[in-house]
């Protein structure tokens, strides 16, 4: 194994484990987006979870809806082998798909219940690419499907995502991480990832298509939303 390709699967195992300390409420999240949808899907069920990472939400989710049934996609090979090895490990093997790619690599058909897209929206620029992915997702759904995102999100001119921000950095640094990654994440957040404001989400969403949208979720800069297709 090369020295990038350990990293990168070093990274990934510690993966789960640096998220719950950076997000506040990481390990809940899953839950959280669960107790939505459960109030409206019927026993049975489809979903997608697109950019699924090291398989988190899957888990939380097969274990406690044994009679639906989901597909994981994401671009990372070393999280998908590390979601497989999760599946496996809790039987979950044959009723979780996980696919290597993007939404766009899915086939449109069958479609889906409800899906979810967790800490990836923030990651596309807002020059088109978040619009494809929340079209590409919408696509793939049935009429009157279910959809969660949940991302960063505020506009970093404003005072009051400052404020944020800057508590954000703070919990970090009361997590007991040191300050090379308070900085990290000042970085990824103000410099490599593509924050909006709630307004600039809100438009996105319609624009794909979606309706009923309701924000569930918000803490620091992290938000979440429910929102239906037409």
């Amino acid at each position: 194994m090369t020295t990038e390709i350990q990293k990168r699967f070093e990274d990934a195992a510690q993966y789960d484990s640096v998220m719950a300390k950076v997000f506040p409420g990481y390990e809940q999240l899953p839950l959280v987006i669960l107790s939505y949808l459960r109030t409206r899907l019927g026993r049975t069920a489809r979903l997608l979870d697109a950019g699924c990472g090291t398989g988190a939400t899957l888990a939380a989710f097969a274990t406690r809806q044994p009679e639906w049934s989901f597909i994981g996609v994401d671009p990372a090979e070393p999280m998908l082998e590390i979601a497989q090895s999760k599946m496996s490990a809790i039987g979950m093997g044959k009723r979780v798909t996980l696919s290597h790619g993007t939404v766009d690599t899915l086939p449109d058909e069958p479609k889906f219940d409800a899906a979810t897209c967790i800490l990836v929206e923030h990651l596309q620029p807002d020059n088109g690419a978040k619009l494809h992915l929340l079209e590409s997702i919408y696509r793939r759904m049935v009429s009157g499907g279910w959809f969660v995102l949940f991302g960063l999100h505020g506009n970093l001119s404003t005072e009051n995502a400052q404020n944020a921000l800057d508590a954000w950095l703070e919990f970090v640094l009361l997590q007991g991480l040191p300050e090379t990654t308070r900085d990290n994440v000042r970085h990824r957040a103000t410099v490599e990832d593509s924050l909006v404001s709630e307004e600039r989400i809100q438009e996105l969403l319609q624009e794909a298509g979606f309706v009923n949208i309701e924000k569930i979720y918000q803490f620091q800069l992290l938000g979440g939303w429910l929102a239906q297709k037409s």
